[in-house]
């Protein structure tokens, strides 16, 4: 299973022997994807899942809370009132207590075994400004090193407002891919791009350098483009 809809709760038949089952093969194809850097598209896919988890069991939480209570004593050491629920989960709802409880510590796993493998990528790679800067960093190009290649991966980048989690994002367009060398330096590149985009006379252009060859689309850019939130000072 490569993907996992998003209305797997409550998709089918509610029982948690079978729920628990239906994110298996996902975890596991996860798994598997991570241990070869394919972070993404499964790691923001896997945010979404353990988040709307943690939504649903919230709002439960806050619905039940909603309900009248008796007063069955005081806490004297606390000093609060004790209560007695008045409302007890039907068998639907406790299903999904039961699935909620499973799911959500696995969801959490698999995200913070992303997110480590994240950083770490993070930490071999390095984005350096190419020529002079401009004072609008908004907008402009990032040229990727092929490690171990003459090739450089050339992708359009603009500042984005917010996406789906409220967060200031990098929209990206790939551009071309071109053989580099003796003959034609990132610098020169820069003044291709330049000459092809009058909209940008003077881009900002970086160039991203990797220590291992890391998957372009699902590591590299993804990391890439937290890394330039950083350097535009958004993040």
């Amino acid at each position: 299973m490569t993907t996992l809809n998003n209305d797997w709760l409550t998709d089918g038949l509610l029982d948690f022997e079978y729920k628990k089952y239906v994110p298996m093969a996902y975890f596991q194809h996860v798994e598997g994807q991570f241990s070869r850097d394919m972070l993404h598209p499964c790691l923001p896919e896997l945010q979404w899942h353990f988040d709307s988890c943690i939504r649903l069991r919230n709002n439960k939480s806050s619905i039940k809370t909603s309900f009248p209570r008796n007063v069955t004593g005081i806490d004297l050491v606390h000093q609060k009132l004790e209560y007695e629920e008045t409302h007890q989960d039907d068998p639907y709802l406790e299903e999904v207590n039961y699935i909620l409880d499973y799911a959500i510590p696995k969801f959490a796993g698999s995200v913070a075994k992303g997110n480590e493998r994240f950083h770490e990528i993070g930490e071999h790679v390095r984005i350096s400004p190419v020529g002079i800067m401009p004072l609008r960093l908004e907008e402009g190009y990032l040229l990727f090193l092929h490690t171990f290649q003459p090739y450089v991966s050339v992708f359009e980048y603009q500042l984005a407002l917010y996406n789906e989690m409220r967060e200031r994002y990098l929209k990206t367009r790939f551009v071309e891919t071109l053989r580099i060398g003796i003959a034609r330096t990132v610098s020169q590149v820069k003044l291709e791009l330049t000459k092809k985009n009058k909209a940008l006379p003077n881009p900002a252009t970086y160039v991203v350098e990797s220590k291992y060859a890391y998957p372009l689309h699902e590591a590299l850019l993804p990391v890439a483009k937290k890394l330039m939130l950083q350097e535009i000072s958004v993040a």
